[in-house]
């Protein structure tokens, strides 16, 4: 299921200071909702394998302004950040 949360561009069109972390608050909100949605595991988007609704995600990331390096970066590592938080919640 893909998620539908608005994604914010870039606040300009170049490089500039704090954009990687623009595009992790742009793409937090859909990345968690669909660790939850998804038939996908997130230690598969981790690994760098990013199919179906999280490269469908990066699609949505491109057409709002963000390369897609950023947002296939964006999205492993937020995936990394919820798999270590579903850990802690766990262990």
């Amino acid at each position: 299921m893909e998620s539908q949360h608005a994604i914010q561009g870039p606040q300009q069109a170049g490089d500039y200071a704090g954009r990687d972390v623009d595009c992790l608050a742009a793409l937090r909100p859909s990345v968690a909702d669909l660790a939850v949605s998804s038939g996908e595991t997130l230690s598969a988007v981790v690994r760098g394998e990013i199919s179906g609704d999280f490269a469908a995600l990066v699609r949505r990331a491109e057409a709002a302004g963000w390369k897609r390096h950023e947002a296939e970066a964006a999205i492993r590592r937020l995936a990394r950040e919820l798999e270590g938080a579903e850990g802690i919640i766990f262990d």
